[in-house]
């Protein structure tokens, strides 16, 4: 039995270790960067989508049948809707650009069990393009903020997978529809960019990203110092999605390789 653990111990280091191996060497683009609350930018979408960023952001409220694009139920307008600022731009841009991979993040406001069913029929235009197990594609979907519990999560689409901030009380199956961890960044430190962070802030972030890739996942930090220094350390750590409210500025940072 001790042979066993001692060998189970072994092959979890070697894992860990290899994935650490494995992100030491990778290159970052734009394409590993992330759009924070893309719709507060000037430009959404094409802003971060012609940058060339990976990821992109949306949070959205049910209004009388129908996703809408704000922070806040006060900031609601009937401009802003889910199809006009995300839909109908993705179904144009990936029917054009045949390369081109995304990751839409559309975080839940409020009750998730009105939220996705209206998720699940406007993303529709969009299905040929979804990417999830079985079906190779180019649009990843990622559910995330009020989302449902994981014995919940099974009873939704195969392409919707879902965004989480630990990594505990799922059983296998449920873990297959978690899409990215997210964490919030001023949970384990509380380092504002300047100077150096400090080292066991660096050990606690660097066990929790070693600990996601372990178990297969990708991980982005939130709320963090947003500036090209915090960039750095991130990518030194392997942060596997690097978010900014700052596109342009990431872009040129990533694309110059200055870290």
């Amino acid at each position: 039995m001790r042979n066993n653990i001692r060998t189970l111990k072994f092959i979890l280091l070697i894992t860990v270790g290899l994935a650490s191996c494995n992100t030491s060497t990778k290159t970052y683009t734009p394409a590993d960067a992330h759009s924070h609350n893309d719709y507060k930018n000037s430009i959404p979408f094409y802003r971060a989508y012609n940058a060339g960023f990976g990821s992109i952001e949306a949070d959205v409220f049910a209004v009388n049948g129908q996703l809408m694009v704000a922070h806040k139920e006060e900031e609601i307008t009937p401009a802003r809707s889910l199809k006009l600022m995300y839909i109908d731009p993705l179904v144009e841009k990936l029917k054009k650009d045949t390369a081109r991979k995304l990751r839409l993040l559309i975080e839940i406001k409020k009750d998730y069990t009105v939220t996705l069913p209206l998720v699940i029929s406007e993303l529709k235009p969009l299905s040929q393009y979804f990417d999830y197990p079985g079906h190779p594609g180019r649009l990843s979907i990622v559910m995330t903020g009020k989302v449902p519990p994981g014995e919940v999560m099974l009873a939704y689409p195969a392409w919707m997978s879902f965004d989480v901030d630990h990594m505990s009380g799922f059983t296998p199956q449920q873990f297959t529809k978690i899409g990215l961890i997210s964490v919030p960044f001023d949970k384990y430190s509380k380092w504002n960019g300047a100077g150096d962070l400090a080292s066991a802030d660096a050990d606690r972030i660097t066990g929790l990203i070693d600990s996601a890739h372990a178990l297969g996942k990708k991980i982005r930090f939130f709320a963090i110092p947003d500036t090209s220094t915090c960039w750095k350390k991130l990518i030194k750590l392997h942060a596997d999605v690097i978010g900014t409210d700052h596109i342009n500025e990431l872009a040129d940072f990533l694309n110059k390789k200055a870290y």
